[in-house]
Formats: structure tokens, sequence, C-alpha cells
């Protein structure tokens, strides 16, 4: 344990209107490895807001807006090194925090609930001073994924679909009614399926990269130009996309199909769950088109 001063660092509580805070994994130094609110040293020339100004400018990249005060926090680094944390609450900063390209204090971020936070591997003096201020209950419990089970849930629900879309007569499948045209929503679903696998994918590949969900609007201007694309090319497609998806899970382990990705309106979630979400959007199709279908034959 070392004898000397502790060191006095500006910690940045950032906190958006849905109620998630960002949290930055440590790349080096005594808190390598480990996750924690934005830290950053303070100078004997700044004082503790203006060290917390230049972080946000330099390494979140974000405007700076008005801080306060909230708590002292006593840490200590892997290495017997102590710091005296001071957090201030961050209000109406300008951007969207990012890292940047070159090499940094942190080496990815995520926004996370509190209640969700646990689920990293924080500093010690962070995790219990988080879960005291939020008056967390606890967290998201972790769960173990079977790869054949997920492929097995999604060929059901695959079938759900399917059989909904075979129950509407031929010459209606192009046809408008209750804003739904049976083909699309099968198109869509095979683009949907490739989407959110490659996302899936890019989220464990990418440290930091955050999940961005499918964009409907987007997809209604990409999918136009096929709009006399034949029921046989989408099924073809529909058929790739459950293959590409289930290559994948036999190559993938248990460990990757646990990891949390960092979910831009939910949070932390778990690669595994964002692979079962694949058959809730089969299912909820399916239930739109036997809508859409018990309506038109009134």
């Amino acid at each position: 344990m070392t004898s000397e001063a502790p060191t006095l660092a500006s910690a940045g509580i950032l906190v958006r209107a849905d109620g998630q805070m960002l949290l930055a994994k440590h790349a080096a130094g005594p808190f390598a490895g480990r996750w924690s609110m934005p830290l950053v040293g303070v100078a004997p020339s700044e004082t503790a807001e203006e060290a917390l100004a230049r972080m946000l400018r330099d390494v979140l990249h974000v405007q700076p807006g008005p801080v306060e005060f909230l708590d002292t926090i006593a840490a200590e680094g892997s290495d017997g090194s102590r710091f005296v944390l001071n957090a201030f609450t961050c209000i109406d900063w300008q951007g969207e925090p990012a890292l940047g390209r070159a090499p940094g204090p942190y080496a990815e971020a995520v926004w996370a609930r509190p209640v969700e936070a646990g689920v990293l591997d924080l500093v010690p003096e962070v995790r219990d001073w988080i879960a005291a201020s939020a008056a967390a209950t606890g967290r998201p419990a972790a769960r173990t994924f079977d790869a054949t089970g997920i492929g097995r849930a999604l060929s059901d629900a695959r079938g759900d679909l399917i059989a909904a879309y075979d129950a509407i007569p031929v010459a209606a499948r192009r046809e408008h009614f209750d804003g739904v045209i049976a083909l699309d929503l099968l198109a869509q679903a095979a683009d949907e399926e490739i989407y959110a696998l490659n996302e899936t994918r890019r989220c464990l590949d990418v440290p930091g990269r955050v999940w961005r969900p499918f964009n409907e609007a987007q997809w209604g201007d990409l999918v136009a130009p096929r709009a006399d694309e034949s029921e046989g090319a989408v099924r073809a497609r529909l058929q790739a996309a459950r293959g590409a998806t289930h290559a994948w899970l036999t190559a993938t382990n248990a460990d990757a199909l646990g990891a949390w990705v960092n979910h831009e309106t939910r949070g932390l979630v778990q690669a595994g769950a964002c692979i079962e979400a694949i058959g809730e959007r089969d299912r909820e199709a399916a239930a739109r088109l036997r809508a859409a279908s018990t309506n038109h034959a009134r």
C-alpha cells in the first residue's frame, strides 16, 4: 500500500433523459480493464471544474454545459494508489459523447441504467456509490443462452409467420389492407433478420459500438426499387437470412451469446437476446397478417 497522498480527480456524471448514465472502460493505468464514470486528473494549475470541462471537450468530444458538485468518492487503484474523485453532475452538454479514433484513456463507453451497471466490472468504490446513490435493488440477471434452443424458437416463430402469410389468398398478397401489404411484411422480415444478425456481430466485434435499431422509414426507401420483386425471390431471401443466422449460431459459443452489448434504446442487453428478438418480430408480423386478413374478409 502506497503512503503517497491521494490523487485528485474529477468525475463526470452524464445522464440522458431516459435515465441512462455514461460509463467508460479504462484502457490503462491503475483502473485498467475496469469501468467507471469518465474521470480526469486535476492538474495543479486548474480547478476540478476546469479539469472536468477539459475532459468533456478533449476526451468525450462534447461541448460542456453547467456542472453541479454531487459527491466525493474515495477509490483505490489496482496498484494501491489512492484517488479522491469529486463527482459532478453535467447539465445540458452539447453533442453525443464519442471517444475518437486516436488511443485515449478509455477503450470503450456505454450508456447504462444504474441498476444495469452491476453487470460491468466497475471500480469497486464506484460500483458501491452507484448502487447507493441510485437506491438500486439489483441488476438484470445474466442469462445463459443455448444456441440450439434459440434456433428452435426462431424456427417456430418463422413457421408461424409463413403460416399466417400462406393463409392470405394469393391474389391479395400485394393488396393494401389495414396499412399492410403481406408480401412487404415477408420482405421486411428477411431484411430485419439480416440487419439484426449483422448488428449483433458488429457490436461484439467493435468495442464501444452502440446497437442502432432497424429503421423502418429508411427500409421503406430502400425497398421501393424492389416493388416488383417476385414472391419466390422474397421467400428465397427469407430462407437465406435464416440460413445465415443458423450458421452463426452453430459457430458461436455460449460466452458470445451471453456477452453484453449497448443497445441505443434498451441499454445493456445480451447478444443472445438480440438474436431471440428476431423471432419476436416474426410473431408480431404474423399477428399483423392474421389481423389484416380477418378484417379484409369481413
